[in-house]
């Protein structure tokens, strides 16, 4: 067993659920990158950041989101395009995948708590953090209100 240890701010949490360095592992390390549960609170936007070294694949487990994209990647020929997938409750459940490079942000979208796993293709490190940040255009949002926080 792994206790599981929970990072929390005002707009939501993350969990890390498994790295591939854990010992709990039965197939070795180094198989895979990591795991974590993530939550964003009614009228939040968490996100609007992308990765250079790191593919995401997000799947909303509870609640209604709007998955957010941008295409940041330089050489792409459809740099700049915007997207936005509608998951969870009443929008059917998806794995989205998002490649390195492309800016992506989490938009609760529902009146309750939405909740995600994330699998990532390496380790977090917060030594040298795989990650650009940057700010969530509220003209982009869904929610039928205004948003509360972002970030």
């Amino acid at each position: 067993m792994k206790e599981l240890k929970r990072h929390g701010d005002s707009r939501g949490f993350l969990m890390e659920i498994l790295r591939g360095s854990d010992a709990i592992k039965a197939d070795g390390p180094g198989a895979f990158g990591q795991y974590y549960l993530g939550a964003v609170h009614p009228a939040v936007v968490k996100g609007r950041h992308r990765h250079f070294a790191q593919d995401d694949h997000i799947c909303i487990i509870m609640g209604r989101a709007a998955v957010h994209l941008e295409d940041g990647r330089d050489g792409s020929k459809t740099k700049g395009a915007k997207q936005v997938i509608l998951a969870g409750e009443e929008h059917g459940w998806k794995l989205v995948r998002i490649p390195r490079g492309v800016w992506h942000s989490v938009e609760n979208i529902g009146s309750e708590t939405c909740y995600l796993v994330n699998y990532v293709t390496t380790e977090y490190d917060a030594k040298k953090p795989d990650e650009e940040r940057g700010e969530f255009d509220v003209k982009d949002k869904k929610m039928p209100w205004e948003v509360l926080k972002t970030g």
